[in-house]
């Protein structure tokens, strides 16, 4: 199955002026997507990007976040990370559309799937993306199986949670769009996840971040 800005140089003695927010970033990582993705179900107006690259961090990054986590947000004052606090942040600071939902129930059933997000399928995709050439292809097979075991969660209409795209749907959007950069083959029983990923890479707010090729 297929599934398918410079970095901004500043003196080192004090982060480049900026009154809105930036987001640093890099240009593959799941995570990275994942917050973009959320920026761009907000509609947020004017944020700027600075995408970093191997060996080549601003000085900015390097100031506000000596971590040097990917992404990190600035915004005016704050600067926060990792990007699961982000995209929480973000849905708080900009709560049209609400990307959470309001029930307490549909909140957790939201949270724990991020945790499956976090703690099985994405430290998957970054071996498939980092390892060797054997741990690689291990990584492979384990992350279509984890897919193919999450299959019968998609519905086959609306988003993950029901009618309302959620902070979860963006997670799930950013992992499938790399899945089907590295060519992952999924088998027939995963249809319920390609359905789905076309859905979502049909969306607007999906396709000013990752245009059409």
């Amino acid at each position: 199955m297929s599934l398918r800005a410079k970095s901004k140089y500043v003196q080192p003695h004090k982060p480049a002026p900026n009154a809105g927010m930036t987001l640093y970033c890099s240009a593959e990582a799941v995570t990275c997507l994942w917050v973009r993705l959320v920026l761009a179900e907000k509609d947020v107006e004017g944020a700027r990007f600075e995408i970093q690259r191997p060996g080549r961090i601003s000085e900015d990054l390097l100031l506000l976040n000596p971590t040097q986590t990917l992404p990190t947000l600035a915004d005016r004052d704050l600067v926060i990370y990792p990007a699961r606090v982000i995209a929480e942040y973000l849905d708080e600071r900009y709560p049209h559309p609400p990307m959470m939902p309001a029930e307490p129930a549909q909140r957790a059933r939201l949270r724990m799937a991020l945790d499956r997000l976090e703690l099985d399928f994405f430290p998957t995709l970054r071996l498939v993306e980092t390892a060797t050439p054997a741990a690689a292809k291990a990584a492979r097979k384990r992350l279509i199986d984890l897919i193919v075991s999450s299959a019968p969660l998609f519905p086959n209409r609306g988003w993950f949670l029901g009618l309302d795209h959620s902070l979860v749907d963006s997670a799930w959007t950013a992992l499938f769009w790399r899945a089907a950069e590295l060519k992952l083959e999924l088998p027939p029983s995963a249809d319920p996840v390609r359905r789905y990923a076309q859905r979502v890479f049909m969306r607007a707010p999906f396709q000013r971040v990752v245009p059409p090729r």
